[in-house]
This record gives C-alpha cells, sequence and structure tokens, in this order.
C-alpha cells in the first residue's frame, strides 16, 4: 500500500467514527421530538400548538439544522473515504450516507415547508391538525432512517471482512 493509500486508510476511520457519532447524535434529536414534543403538540389546541411552535421552533431548527447537514456530510465523506481506498465503499457505510441524505430529503421536501406554514399565521384549527398529521408521519420516517443510518455507521466502524487469505497464515 503506498503511502497515499495508507493516508486515505488513515482518514476513513476517524470521518467514520464521526460519521456514527453525528447521525447518533442526530438520531437522538429526532427521537426526543417524536417521544416527548411530538405528543405535546397533539395534545394542546391547534392555536396554543402555533404559539409555542412560533416560539420555539427557531432553537429547535437552530440545532437540527446543522446537525443534519453535518452528519449528511460525514456520512458521504466516509463512503467517499472508503472508495478512495478500496475502489468501493463497504455497504454499511453505503447505508449509512443513503439513510442521513433520505433524512435530509424529508427534512427539506416536507418538514422545513409545514414548520413554516405552522409559523405563517394563515392555518386554521383544522388546516393545522391535518399538517401536524402529515408532518409526524414523515417524522417517522425520519427517525427510522435515523435509526438505520446510525447502525449502520457504527457498523462500518467495525471495518470490512478481509479476503479469507488475509485472515489466515499458516505457520510452518
Amino acid at each position: 500500500m503506498g503511502s497515499l493509500q495508507r493516508t486515505r486508510a488513515g482518514t476513513a476511520r476517524p470521518v467514520g467514527l464521526l460519521s456514527a457519532v453525528l447521525a447518533g447524535l442526530l438520531t437522538g434529536g429526532m427521537v426526543l421530538i417524536e417521544v416527548v414534543l411530538l405528543p405535546f403538540w397533539r395534545s394542546v389546541p391547534p392555536e396554543e400548538f402555533r404559539r409555542w411552535f412560533t416560539a420555539n421552533a427557531p432553537r429547535i431548527r437552530a440545532l437540527m439544522v446543522p446537525l443534519g447537514a453535518a452528519a449528511g456530510a460525514a456520512g458521504v465523506a466516509t463512503a467517499a473515504a472508503e472508495a478512495s481506498v478500496s475502489r468501493r465503499p463497504g455497504p454499511a457505510s453505503l447505508t449509512a450516507a443513503a439513510a442521513t441524505v433520505g433524512v435530509v430529503a424529508v427534512t427539506v421536501t416536507v418538514n422545513e415547508p409545514a414548520n413554516a406554514r405552522f409559523t405563517g399565521g394563515s392555518l386554521t384549527d383544522a388546516e393545522t391538525r391535518d399538517l401536524l398529521g402529515t408532518w409526524a408521519r414523515w417524522h417517522h420516517l425520519r427517525v427510522a432512517l435515523g435509526v438505520v443510518a446510525t447502525v449502520a455507521a457504527a457498523s462500518a466502524l467495525r471495518g470490512r471482512p478481509q479476503p479469507r487469505a488475509a485472515r489466515w497464515t499458516v505457520v510452518r
């Protein structure tokens, strides 16, 4: 293995560790939203939910958006680093990257536009309930993708299996 390849291989592990940690933190934040905030939001009248959401969404967004972007970037970087060493990344790294990109995609295309509508001041109570139901369904998918990303990123840290000949050496 040449020195450039050794450097790339040495980079893949720390980036992979960063990917696993960030995916875990992102997933933890989404699980917190799932088990604490979502039930609370559903339990209060729509007008009170909109008021609460308008007051607090910027704080949640200030944490979750950079975390999601960093987790997505780290997941893709891990797969790219593995590919630069072995010509193709392992399935666990690809799964982690794809699942994290899926979280970001759902957030950008569904949840963030809904968040803007919650704070826009034009929703009726019925529209708020319907939109929160839609938001929750897509959030369930984000949580599932986050769990997949976290497990896959952690699994990728174990390394790819070596060919059988490389694992066993006959000593005479």
